[in-house]
């Protein structure tokens, strides 16, 4: 009788030291957000480019700081005017924020948090790269700037393997929308960029779209229903995710290869496809969702070639 009346008053005192800490660590919390809170407004309230930074900084490291808290994987800061994503397999959540200068260029900056490492990642603030190469690896603590809106997860893809779509106002007359793969090296670092597109120019480690800032540039991920060409029979019928993109052409002739100058053609699209592994580039599809139950779809599903058609 002795031993359990210990062992229940060890467990009681447990229970109550686990949640007066719990209590302690959701107070932190909230007062942290608060506090990013005012201290982001002022961030964007702020007339000077180098005090900006400054503020910004120490919302940076605050940030970081909080997310140490372990109650704070699952805390949606809700209050917090930024950029949240979180990976629906919940190893991942990345909080991502611009700061645009007296200029009108743009800073970025992230807070990357790596749950199944237990891992808190801060990266540079950084300027919008005025070259951001398709072939390019950033890795060590480096990235590509830009806003991340949307995390890509493919169950029947590679492990600790995402997509990411971003766009990024590199310059007042351009900007930029980038699908990249965000993947993990062993210390849990990530790594931005890995050869899964294939492309009409051959395998690539991102697809980078520029256009002209006044344009809007479609780039999304929905589900669509498609019919393949150039791929066995059982293989043709699709109905999955695919990232959707406007087909952009430059405003002349005249303009050509000068991608301040490109919009969206209208109407036309291209995209990319998960097929074997790899997301394949398809041109001119016809993006609309699947029919409603016991509805027929308004027209056909389109049939389009994959590129290349064989890649090593």
């Amino acid at each position: 009788m002795n031993y359990w009346f210990r062992f229940s008053l060890i467990l009681l005192l447990w229970f109550v030291i686990s949640a007066h800490i719990c209590v302690a660590q959701t107070s932190e919390i909230k007062d942290a957000e608060k506090s990013m809170m005012e201290l982001l407004k002022e961030t964007r309230q702020e007339k000077s480019d180098s005090a900006r930074i400054i503020l910004n900084e120490k919302l940076v490291l605050l940030l970081a700081k909080t997310l140490s808290i372990q109650d704070s994987y699952q805390w949606p800061f809700d209050s917090l005017n930024i950029g949240k994503l979180k990976s629906t397999d919940n190893k991942i959540r990345i909080f991502n924020w611009n700061i645009q200068q007296n200029d009108r260029t743009n800073l970025y900056s992230m807070v990357m948090l790596n749950i199944e490492k237990n891992k808190v990642i801060v990266f540079k603030t950084i300027p919008s790269l005025q070259k951001l190469d398709d072939i390019e690896v950033y890795k060590d603590g480096n990235w590509p700037g830009g806003l991340f809106y949307k995390i890509i997860e493919r169950k029947d893809g590679p492990k600790n393997f995402y997509i990411l779509l971003s766009w990024d106002g590199f310059s007042p007359q351009a900007s930029r929308k980038s699908i990249d793969a965000l993947s993990f090296d062993t210390d849990g670092m990530p790594v931005f960029g890995a050869p899964v597109f294939k492309t009409k120019e051959g395998l690539k480690n991102r697809v980078v779209s520029e256009y002209a800032a006044t344009s809007a540039f479609t780039q999304t991920y929905d589900r669509q229903k498609i019919t393949l060409s150039n791929v066995r029979k059982s293989q043709r019928k699709i109905d999955d995710e695919i990232i959707v993109l406007d087909r952009l052409v430059p405003m002349s002739e005249a303009l050509e290869g000068q991608r301040w100058a490109y919009v969206p053609a209208g109407n036309i699209y291209d995209g990319y496809v998960y097929f074997n592994n790899y997301w394949t580039f398809v041109e001119d599809i016809a993006p609309r969702n699947p029919a409603e139950a016991g509805k027929k779809p308004s027209k056909k599903p389109v049939s389009y070639d994959l590129f290349p058609e064989k890649q090593n």
